[in-house]
């Protein structure tokens, strides 16, 4: 069990020194062409409004599709399951 974890994480920061390597490479290559590096600014205050906003969202549409189940359910009754939606 502790081989197979050294491995992993063996892997795990050959595959991290690779993609750093990339992302380097990159970023040297943009500055001797003379183009501006720019970080991209990231408000995490904003970036947990906006996904908890998606989630409420997502959660109103899921509930607003049970209850219009429900209401085709009580439309359709006629006193037998036939007809009937799963809610």
């Amino acid at each position: 069990m502790e081989i197979v974890l050294i491995l992993v994480l063996i892997l795990a920061v050959g595959a991290l020194n690779i993609a750093c390597f990339f992302i380097g490479a990159k970023v040297g290559q943009r500055v001797t062409k003379g183009e501006n590096i720019e970080l991209p600014f990231v408000n995490p205050i904003k970036a947990i409004k906006e996904h908890n906003e998606k989630k409420l969202a997502e959660k109103a549409e899921r509930e607003q599709e049970r209850l219009n189940t429900i209401m085709e359910n009580i439309e359709n009754y006629n006193g037998t399951p036939y007809g009937q939606k799963d809610v």
